[in-house]
């Protein structure tokens, strides 16, 4: 059995999201399947140490049970990144990568596949040591190369194909607009065949896998969820800013069904004319409490409020960065996201992958 490196060209293109499909798709067909992300960058508190949230959050989706410290032995933030670089000065020994062919031995153990998830971009940890090609080589891996359709897309497949020699196991093209699969299909695929370069899936841009939750929301733009907790876990996909007045607000949020509207927190003739739409959230600027008719309105239909101490063109900022750069935890984001992957990934075809 070799094992899979999931690698990406660039932040958001979906690594995380199709490492925990194929672990749930290889579970679900009675596979003893193990995961693994040797550089995090993502620190959260689990117990008395910090690890990865990828590796904290996938391996509770995918049940898996081995230490959370060899799962996600090395974290380089902070001090720690300088702390390495001093190191590497005074160091030429392969120190990291014997920490990571360490904690892979413990891990793949008993299991009939091994997936690791690269760093956040391809030559991240490369300075100790680390490069995707130096891990591939160290542990016999394939790598995938997961690729944000772009029309340089031909170059990126190429490139990645030389830098991973005889470690390049192919590619999935993710995040691809509807008007471009024509192209995809009459020109890149073709092309992509006659230079032998696997493409293992192509999947569509879609709206529920680009939203983000609530909660995720708050938490992003350091704000105060006030009332309606119970739906904090609902999805929103776009926003709306309101700056006018009452009847030309109205009008305008009827436009967009299901979204997410900022506006000052000193606006109430906006706030109440969104809570009279289609609206998910209210997202108040400026750390101005609402009014007690407000919070009441919302309380009553379900519609969280968050309040926020940005002003409203930072609050825009913000959302713009985290709109469709969401993690895949929640319940109705797994869902839609194994169904994709079974419409539209060549899971045999990784499969015999690791049979080569």
């Amino acid at each position: 059995m070799k094992p899979l490196l999931f690698v990406s060209s660039q932040p958001f293109s979906g690594k995380s999201s199709i490492c925990v499909a194929m672990g749930k798709l290889l579970t679900e067909r009675g596979y003893k399947t193990g995961y693994m992300k040797p550089l995090g960058s993502l620190p959260v508190k689990v117990g008395d140490y910090y690890v990865d949230e990828d590796v904290h959050n996938i391996s509770r989706i995918l049940g898996i049970k081995d230490n959370l410290k060899d799962v996600g032995p090395l974290m380089f933030i902070g001090k720690a990144y300088e702390d390495v670089l001093k190191e590497k000065i005074e160091l030429s020994s392969k120190k990291y990568l014997d920490i990571v062919k360490k904690s892979y031995k413990k891990i793949a153990e008993n299991k009939d596949f091994m997936l690791i998830e690269g760093g956040k971009y391809i030559d991240y940890g490369i300075f100790a040591g680390l490069s995707a090609k130096e891990i591939c080589s160290s542990i016999d891996a394939k790598a995938i190369v997961i690729i944000k359709y772009g029309d340089d897309i031909a170059d990126i497949a190429m490139f990645y194909k030389e830098y991973f020699e005889d470690f390049f196991g192919g590619i999935i093209i993710n995040l691809i607009p509807i008007e471009d699969m024509d192209r995809l299909k009459n020109i890149e695929l073709p092309y992509f065949k006659k230079r032998d370069i696997n493409v293992f899936g192509t999947m569509l841009s879609d709206k529920v896998l680009s939203s983000v939750s609530i909660k995720e929301m708050a938490k992003y733009i350091d704000g105060k969820i006030l009332c309606a907790t119970e739906n904090k876990d609902e999805l929103v996909g776009s926003f709306m800013v309101g700056a006018m007045g009452h009847e030309l607000a109205l009008k305008y949020f009827r436009r967009n069904p299901d979204k997410v509207v900022i506006t000052g927190g000193d606006r109430a003739d906006i706030q109440l004319a969104a809570l009279e739409t289609k609206t998910k959230c209210l997202v108040l600027t400026g750390n101005y409490q609402p009014s007690a008719i407000v919070v009441g309105r919302a309380e009553e239909l379900g519609i969280p409020i968050v309040l926020v101490g940005y002003d409203t063109l930072t609050a825009v900022g913000k959302l713009c960065e985290i709109m469709g750069h969401s993690r895949i935890y929640n319940v109705k984001k797994l869902d839609k996201l194994l169904q994709i992957i079974k419409d539209s990934i060549d899971v045999e075809k990784i499969i015999s992958l690791t049979k080569n």
